[in-house]
């Protein structure tokens, strides 16, 4: 089995992706992929074999809200927050229900979410949105709740369910997942980009959706999540579980 992670981001120079290959109870790790272009991304996407799992750090659409004042804008109809304050309406279209669930899962404490309505974030998911379809076209279709081999993930919110701490660090991550086996060239490698990094955590949610620890979204969220994508996160202390 292999996972596949990629830390996507709006252009090749800042994306990055890695692949583990698990063998029984161990877990292989090969070197990153850095400066990804669109074809290297689509043809691992669509090489993945039975079986296999991949996580990308982006989300999979936009809120529901924001893709429906935008459509009433275009067309002319009425501005869905007509009537009421600005600032209040706007505000119920920066985040995904994704987005307000993990954030509540996360506790208090952790960084809010970004929005993909608002933030650059947006041009990493247009980006996304023509790899999906680029897939589709060659008749990988990509389910957005991730009941497919393609999940979206968090990694931020992933290392810090595993308590990997910050900065980020091989050194910690390998002492708190001993069987990952990883060259000291490859983990200097990982150790040198914070995308590879992030690529390497996404390849290792992967596997926990492989292994069905993440939670699917509920019949309520479903429909959303349909449309705007649903984050994967694992449970808290749950890297060991992997192997």
């Amino acid at each position: 089995m292999r996972t596949l992670g990629i830390d996507l981001a709006a252009s090749p120079p800042t994306t990055a992706a890695a692949v583990i290959v698990w063998e029984g109870s161990t877990a292989v790790v090969e070197p990153p992929r850095l400066r990804c272009t669109d074809e290297e991304l689509v043809g691992l996407l669509a090489g993945l074999r039975p079986g296999d799992h991949a996580g990308v750090d982006c989300p999979f659409g936009w809120p529901i809200p924001f893709v429906e004042a935008v459509s009433a804008h275009a067309a002319g109809r009425p501005w869905p927050g007509r009537g009421t304050d600005s600032a209040t309406h706007r505000a119920t279209l920066r985040l995904r229900r994704t987005d307000l669930l993990t954030h509540r899962a996360l506790g208090a404490g952790a960084r809010p979410p970004l929005s993909v309505s608002f933030d650059r974030l947006g041009a990493t998911t247009a980006r996304w949105a023509h790899l999906a379809d680029a897939l589709a076209a060659r008749g990988v279709e990509v389910e957005r709740t991730g009941t497919g081999g393609v999940v979206e993930v968090y990694p931020a919110a992933a290392r810090l369910r595993w308590a990997l701490g910050s900065p980020r660090s091989m050194e910690v991550l390998l002492a708190t997942a001993p069987q990952l086996r990883c060259e000291p060239r490859v983990q200097e490698l990982y150790d040198r980009s914070e995308h590879a990094f992030d690529a390497l955590i996404a390849a290792l949610v992967a596997r926990a959706v492989a292994l069905r620890l993440t939670a699917p979204p509920g019949d309520e969220d479903r429909a959303a999540a349909e449309i705007e994508g649903w984050i994967h996160l694992p449970p808290e202390g749950s890297l060991p579980l992997l192997f």
